[in-house]
């Protein structure tokens, strides 16, 4: 429906900048192709417009990332973008976007997580916490931090594992038993591993597959099927197509 009121225009345009901020209040940055999935818009044109406009008033930055392999535009929040949406919840203020610490790999991680993210939201879950961010070190002391954390619709949490680059065997193990340990406090009950492709998922199962064991309070603990139900391995395809509904 077109929106013909200036006023309406004007408001909606505003809502849009705003969501934009507050996104990149919990993300600090991120890309064209990401910010497309955000605001789930129909043409590049709508996308560019805002970001154009929310650059012009100061509130976010472009920086051009180029590096052997990659050329990558991205926008990140500034100081001025995050007083427009702090909170008197925010007991600090949030970081800004300094491209100069953006590195290649810490990139695709962080969008990995992005994409993750939203992916989920846009079927009903909510409330993504930031492993990274000190509000999740506040509310849980765990050994290992998850990349984030969303609570499903019926009110359960997951923890959200983006995985580009494989670890080694051992240090899975001692993972899956910080997870296992969160899961039985009940503070997520489960860990969904989200991979780029199906290569990477294949071998994530057998790596997790050839751990038999994990140690907890200097103890063996037999994995048995119910803790290996605990961790679910999905490309970011299969997310796409995933139903919540059987996590109900």
């Amino acid at each position: 429906m077109l929106i013909s009121s200036f006023h309406e225009r004007q408001t909606r345009n505003n809502e849009k900048i705003k969501q934009l901020l507050n996104f990149l209040k919990e993300e600090t940055y991120s890309d064209f192709k990401t910010l497309m999935l955000l605001f789930g818009f129909r043409d590049h044109k709508s996308l560019y417009s805002l970001l154009a406009k929310t650059e012009r008033m100061g509130l976010i930055q472009k920086h051009v990332l180029e590096s052997r392999t990659m050329k990558i535009s991205l926008w990140g929040i500034t100081s001025d973008g995050l007083a427009v949406v702090l909170t008197p919840n925010d007991k600090i203020f949030p970081a800004r976007f300094e491209p100069s610490r953006v590195t290649g790999w810490t990139l695709e991680h962080h969008l990995d997580n992005q994409v993750a993210r939203l992916i989920l939201e846009k079927k009903g879950a909510s409330g993504w916490i930031n492993g990274d961010r000190a509000g999740f070190l506040s509310q849980y002391q765990v050994k290992h931090r998850p990349d984030g954390l969303l609570t499903l619709p019926d009110g359960n949490v997951i923890a959200i594992e983006t995985e580009r680059r494989l670890k080694t065997r051992a240090r899975y193990q001692s993972i899956m038993a910080s997870h296992l340990l969160a899961r039985t406090r009940k503070q997520w009950i489960y860990v969904f591993y989200v991979v780029p492709e199906p290569q990477k998922k294949c071998a994530l199962e057998l790596l997790f597959d050839s751990i038999r064991h994990v140690i907890i309070n200097h103890q063996h603990v037999p994995l048995e099927e119910r803790h290996r139900r605990v961790f679910r391995t999905y490309t970011l395809d299969e997310l796409k197509r995933l139903s919540l509904d059987s996590y109900s």
